[in-house]
């Protein structure tokens, strides 16, 4: 892959991970304003549990994808980005250009998905 592709995945992946981070931060600050008052109605406590649980969700989904990013600029550093973990095969930059931390080529992610790798 060229350098001035590799640049160009390299920017995409930061700027995703500066956004994913700031949507962790605005769900923590919103959790820690809704979290510390008291509410006396049985179906706003359960109403405010369930947002909880669905805010730690989203979180949890989030910090994975930011490690995710940061594996994948990591690969941008070692050469190795481009490449399928599985097969070694270059993943298509189609797949690149829409999901930039991919680690596998369409084949090995199908696989994946199939619990067959």
């Amino acid at each position: 892959m060229r350098r001035t592709e590799l640049d160009r995945f390299r920017k995409r992946l930061e700027e995703k991970r500066r956004e994913v981070q700031e949507l962790v931060q605005a769900a923590r600050t919103t959790e820690s304003q809704h979290g510390d008052t008291e509410t006396p109605d049985l179906g706003d406590r359960a109403t405010d549990a369930f947002n909880r649980e669905v805010s730690y969700g989203v979180r949890i989904n989030e910090r994975d994808l930011v490690r995710r990013i940061d594996r994948a600029l990591g690969r941008i550093e070692s050469g190795e980005y481009g490449k399928c973990v599985n097969c070694s095969k270059t993943i298509q930059k189609a797949r690149l250009t829409a999901v930039p931390w991919a680690r596998h080529c369409i084949e090995c992610q199908e696989l994946l998905d199939r619990g067959d790798l």
